[in-house]
C-alpha cells in the first residue's frame, strides 16, 4: 500500500545510532515523524525532521507498560505506522495486539528464530548457507568443555549483539573474559565456534512483504572495540543479497534485516542475523530508505561500492580508538560523519552529550559503555510476561 501525504510515523529506539538515518529518510519523502526513547536526550529525537518527541518506559524493565505507552501515543497522535529500530521492536512484536497501528517488523516468532543465534545456525543449515561448526552450552561446565573442542575458539551468547559479550583465546580479545565471567542459561545459551580467519562484512536490507527493496553490503574500515564499526564503507555484493532475499521470502518478512559475515579464501561464512536496523542505513541514499519504507518503490535498489561514513564522536574518543594525529585529521576531513548535516546539527550535538551520559553510567555500574547504552532497550531471551 502506497503512503500518501499526511501519513504519520512513530519511530522508536531513538538513541540507536542508525535511527537518525531513518528519521531523515522519512523526512526526505515528506512523512511526519514522531520519535520515542526512554532517554530524552537521544540524538534522533532532536532532528528537525521530528515533529514531537516522546519519553517512554524502558522496554527491558517494563515491557507491557512500554507497549501500552506506545499504544497511547499511537492513538493520541493518530500514528499510521510504528517503526522500531532496535530490540525494543521485539517487545512491540510480542504485544502487537495492543498497538492500534501496523508495526514495521516481523512476527515475534520470526524475530525470535532469527535473533537466537543457535536457531539461526539451524536455519542456515536448512537453507544450505555455510556457517561455522557450532556447539551450544547452557551451563558454565558445558561451556568449559565446549571451548576445549577447538584449538582457536570464539564464544558468545545466543542473544547478544556487536561482540559486547565475548570469550575467545585468539586475537586481540584473547583473555578479555574467562568462563567464570560467562553465564550460559537455557534461555540464553552460549555458542562456541572455531575462529574463522577472514575479513568481517555486513549487509543491511529494507524488506516489505518478503521482498528486499533496498540492499547494502558493507565492511568496517575502522573497527571499534567489541565487533562494531567506527568507520564503514559499502562494497560490491559477494552473495549477501541472495541470503537476505531467501530468508525474507521464507518468512514473508517485514522490517529491517541485517547480517554479519566472515569472508574467507573459500567464500563467505554466515555469522549471525540481526532482524533490526544497522549501520548500513547510513550508506543508503535517504530517498531510497524513505520510499522503501513507505511503499513508494517496488524494485530492488542496490547500494554501489565506495560510499563511506563514520562516527566522528567515537573517532575523537581516545577510549574508543587512538589514531595518529595526522591520520585522525585526514579521516575527519575526508569521511562524512553519520550525525552531522549542515541543515540538521542538533543530533550530532546530542550524540556527544549522550556519550558522556552513557560513559558516566558505565563507570558507575562497572560495565562496558555498549552495555550501558543498550541495556534498557535490548532483549536477551528472557521470557516476557503474559498479558493479564
Amino acid at each position: 500500500m502506497d503512503m500518501s501525504e499526511g501519513f504519520r510515523v512513530l519511530l522508536t529506539g531513538g538513541r540507536f545510532e542508525p535511527a537518525i538515518a531513518i528519521v531523515r529518510s522519512l523526512g526526505a519523502v515528506g512523512i511526519q515523524v514522531d520519535a520515542a526513547d526512554p532517554y530524552q536526550l537521544s540524538p534522533a529525537l532532536h532532528s528537525n525532521a521530528v515533529q514531537k518527541i516522546h519519553t517512554v518506559p524502558a522496554p527491558s524493565r517494563k515491557p507491557i507498560l512500554f507497549t501500552q505507552t506506545v499504544a497511547n501515543i499511537v492513538r493520541e497522535r493518530q500514528i499510521d505506522l510504528v517503526i522500531p529500530t532496535f530490540e525494543e521492536g521485539f517487545y512491540l512484536a510480542r504485544y502487537a495486539e495492543l498497538i492500534p497501528a501496523p508495526i514495521f517488523t516481523a512476527s515475534f516468532d520470526t524475530l525470535l528464530r532469527l535473533h537466537n543465534k543457535s536457531r539461526f545456525i539451524e536455519l542456515c543449515s536448512e537453507l544450505g548457507f555455510q556457517t561455522p561448526t557450532t556447539l551450544v552450552a547452557t551451563t558454565r561446565d558445558e561451556l568449559r568443555d565446549a571451548i576445549t573442542q577447538f584449538d582457536s575458539f570464539v564464544a558468545r551468547p545466543a542473544f547478544s549483539r556487536g561482540g559486547h559479550v565475548y570469550l575467545t583465546n585468539h586475537g586481540p580479545r584473547d583473555g578479555e573474559s574467562t568462563v567464570n565471567d560467562c553465564t550460559p542459561t537455557a534461555n540464553n545459551p552460549w555458542l562456541v565456534q572455531p575462529y574463522i580467519d577472514g575479513a568481517d562484512a555486513c549487509s543491511f536490507s529494507i524488506v516489505r512483504k518478503g521482498k528486499v527493496l533496498v540492499h547494502c553490503a558493507y565492511e568496517p574500515t575502522i573497527p571499534g572495540p567489541g565487533g562494531w564499526s567506527i568507520q564503514f564503507a559499502s562494497i560490491e555484493d559477494f552473495g549477501t543479497y541472495e541470503v537476505a532475499s531467501a530468508i525474507a521470502e521464507k518468512f514473508s518478512f517485514n522490517g529491517f534485516l541485517s547480517f554479519d559475515y566472515r569472508r574467507t579464501e573459500k567464500g563467505f561464512v554466515l555469522i549471525e542475523c540481526n532482524p533490526r536496523l544497522s549501520g548500513g542505513a547510513f550508506l543508503t541514499p535517504e530517498i531510497w530508505n524513505g520510499e522503501a519504507l513507505m511503499g513508494k518503490s517496488h524494485e530492488l535498489r542496490m547500494v554501489e561500492a565506495g560510499r563511506r561514513r563514520q562516527y566522528d564522536a567515537y573517532l575523537l574518543d581516545p577510549n574508543m580508538i587512538k589514531l595518529p594525529p595526522r591520520q585522525l585529521i585526514q579521516q575527519l576531513l575526508t569521511t562524512p560523519d553519520t550525525f552531522m548535516q549542515p541543515q540538521d546539527v542538533l543530533p550530532a550535538l546530542y550524540f556527544f552529550i549522550s556519550l558522556r551520559h552513557w560513559s558516566k553510567l558505565a563507570k558507575q555500574q562497572h560495565i562496558g559503555i555498549g552495555r550501558a547504552f543498550l541495556e534498557d532497550i535490548l532483549w536477551d531471551g528472557l521470557p516476557m510476561p503474559d498479558l493479564q
